[in-house]
């Protein structure tokens, strides 16, 4: 994370003495949560970062003052920020069904299977070693792939590449909220540890409970009334021989400040040994909400039954077809793994209710692929149309093409014919068109996904390219919109870099993650910052961005402090000073609100970069930064006559010295972390 990867030049020096206005569009405030942390969860200094994930929601009228905390003399409502930590890297993500969103077989077992993940679809030439040993050993004694994979084993038993086992496990992400609702960017805001209290009515190996602090839990969503939504593991159940065996890998969560309310699985598809099994270790998801003016919904994916435990290539520790028909399938080593298809799904009053079916196809393992489908946000529609008052989701849905199972972007659609959510599968998938995973007979895509929507029904995704459809010398995520139909449900999908001309920060090939929408068309996530060809590279540098659209929705003064275009967010937490917010520079925003606060997760320089360059050193390159969650607050009064876009450092050298130190592993180990939302 040290910018020991850039020289400064001599332009550099003068950047901070030719930036001498205090104008800013943002003040950013840390969310620190280290000290409750330390004291109530796990904290090590030297490798714990904090991620911020989400913001609480607006509930004020803002007819009046549409240009939210960019308004004249108004007075901004103090906003709680929650997020996740990580001790080490996370392996596979805590927020995918199946890795990557791609391995619907759940072939990408070992070291060497996600080696060759990288090297087919990212195409990095630092995919071995140090992608993988990133992602399979961690870079701390927390976190990776491995020591998940292989947690069941104590001491004395060895796994993979004959290593034995560690007795136990801790957690490597857990959840915080902001203690109180700060906008004061003088000083850190306190958060503390969420006590997400997972739980399961199956005990493996009868084990009255968890190890404390063996749980993994994220964040991904504030909804209404500060209800916290999330996924979290079981944690682990320690055996009388001292295994550690796991009820699940996740689960989707409710919490309300007490009392934690789990989410359970569909279990709805298959033998009676199997719907056991699923009801005992089922995946489920909770990414969002809604309330149809009767209650409030929760929304995510939900475990419908086993995937193909037939399939050899899934075994790990033994044979999968141990685990069924067992009445304590998680005390044996091989079922420590076993994963599902799911579905669409959402909960009412602790009820699980199938959502929707997959796109097409009724089986739910075709070729030895699971069937996948997830609701990953939802809205109240407000358009006019025959969808108007009905919840409107979007996410992902399987589509099967012959022997071919797709994950790809969907538009849920309401049904319009008098039915109940009770009834189960009122929604009817849509696909997304232009962000299918193919095209005619062409494959263009690996998979795809739609990650939020508003009201005004615009909702945004990723196509991810396939390692061999490289653009510009990359196979990213592609960031994408569209407007969906209010009647049909039809969308089209309209990518960034199209609608900005392969201009500005949306460059052709760029990638990116897309974090979030609100209610004024102003989408906020994470780009590419540089151009610099990946394909037999490493993985471009990454920050936060903002990109205001112009659409049904979008207030025109508030589109014009923008300047109608979208912008890196560092550019616009510019203030020219040398402390304040030039500690910090901003690689992700996961979430904004409607008065326009965002949830963000930044590198912080302590005291300050060296210049407010773009690419500036920290303390010369010899001080440690940190990465931290922050919140950007919109300044009121700011115009677009603020916005002071930061200077540019000296391109990128080749690195001296023969190994990587434990900053750079982080920043590795960072990029490999980024919210997926």
């Amino acid at each position: 994370m040290s910018r020991i990867n850039f020289k400064i030049s001599l332009l550099a020096a003068s950047v901070m003495a030719a930036t001498s206005s205090q104008a800013a569009l943002y003040k950013v405030v840390e969310v620190d949560p280290s000290s409750d942390m330390s004291a109530n969860g796990i904290y090590d200094a030297q490798f714990t970062e904090f991620y911020g994930s989400a913001i609480e929601q607006t509930t004020r009228d803002l007819t009046a003052e549409p240009k939210g905390c960019f308004q004249q003399g108004t007075s901004c409502p103090a906003y709680i920020l929650a997020g996740d930590s990580r001790n080490g890297s996370e392996g596979h993500s805590y927020r995918q069904e199946v890795p990557f969103n791609y391995d619907s077989s759940f072939y990408y077992t070992d070291w060497g299977r996600n080696r060759d993940y990288c090297r087919s679809e990212l195409g990095y030439q630092t995919c071995d070693p140090a992608w993988t040993d990133k992602m399979w050993r961690s870079f701390s004694q927390y976190g990776g792939l491995q020591r998940e994979r292989d947690a069941f084993l104590t001491s004395s038993q060895t796994g993979w590449g004959n290593q034995p086992g560690e007795d136990d496990y801790f957690s490597n992400a857990l959840a915080f909220e902001e203690l109180s609702a700060s906008s004061d960017a003088t000083s850190p805001s306190a958060g503390g540890r969420l006590m997400v209290s997972p739980t399961s009515d199956y005990k493996p190996a009868g084990v009255g409970a968890a190890e404390l602090k063996s749980e993994n839990v994220v964040i991904n969503n504030l909804a209404e009334n500060r209800a916290v939504l999330g996924n979290t593991s079981s944690g682990y159940y320690k055996t009388s021989a001292g295994n550690l065996a796991t009820a699940y890998r996740h689960r989707g969560f409710v919490y309300d400040g007490n009392t934690t309310t789990m989410l359970l699985p569909l279990a709805n598809d298959g033998t009676d040994a199997e719907k056991l099994i699923t009801t005992q270790m089922g995946r489920t998801m909770a990414w969002g909400s809604f309330n149809d003016g009767s209650k409030t919904y929760f929304v995510g994916s939900a475990a419908v039954g086993p995937f193909d435990y037939n399939d050899d290539n899934k075994n790990w520790g033994g044979d999968l077809n141990n685990c069924l028909g067992k009445d304590d399938p998680a005390a044996l080593r091989e079922c420590q793994n076993f994963a599902f298809a799911t579905k669409a799904a959402v909960w009412s009053d602790g009820n699980a209710i199938q959502a929707s079916n997959w796109t097409n196809g009724t089986s739910r393992n075709v070729d030895k692929k699971a069937m996948q489908g997830s609701a990953r946000a939802a809205v109240m529609s407000q358009v006019a149309g025959d969808m108007n008052g009905k919840p409107v989701l979007v996410g992902l849905n399987s589509f099967q093409d012959g022997s071919n199972v797709f994950m790809e972007a969907t538009v849920f659609k309401p049904s319009t014919d008098g039915s109940t959510i009770e009834d189960g599968n009122y929604w009817s998938p849509v696909r997304i068109s232009r962000s299918t995973v193919k095209s005619g007979d062409d494959f263009v895509y690996s998979n795809s996904v739609a990650t939020d929507i508003n009201n005004n029904l615009i909702l945004i995704g990723e196509a991810k390219r396939r390692g061999d459809k490289r653009e510009n010398g990359a196979a990213p995520n592609r960031m994408f919109l569209a407007s969906v139909n209010p009647s049909s449900g039809a969308a089209e999908a309209r990518y960034f870099d199209e609608l900005n001309g392969n201009s500005g920060i949306f460059f052709r090939g760029v990638g990116g993650e897309t974090g979030a929408i609100n209610n004024f068309n102003e989408i906020v996530g994470a780009v590419d910052a540089e151009q610099s060809t990946e394909y037999f590279g490493k993985k471009r540098r990454q920050r936060g961005f903002i990109y205001p659209y112009n659409t049904a929705g979008t207030d025109a003064d508030r589109f014009a402090i923008f300047q109608g275009k979208p912008w890196l967010l560092d550019d616009l937490t510019n203030d020219g000073n040398k402390g304040g917010n030039n500690q910090f520079r901003i690689v992700d925003a996961a979430d904004i609100n409607d008065d326009g606060v965002i949830a963000a997760t930044a590198l912080k320089c302590d005291g300050g970069y060296d210049t407010t360059g773009h690419n500036s050193y920290c303390g010369n390159g010899q001080q440690r930064e940190k990465v931290v969650a922050v919140k950007l607050i919109p300044i009121a009064n700011a115009t677009s006559a603020d916005i002071q876009p930061r200077g540019i450092e000296a391109p990128p050298v080749e690195r001296k010295g023969g190994s990587l130190g434990w900053m750079a592993l982080i920043f590795l180990g960072f990029f490999g972390l980024r919210r997926n939302k």
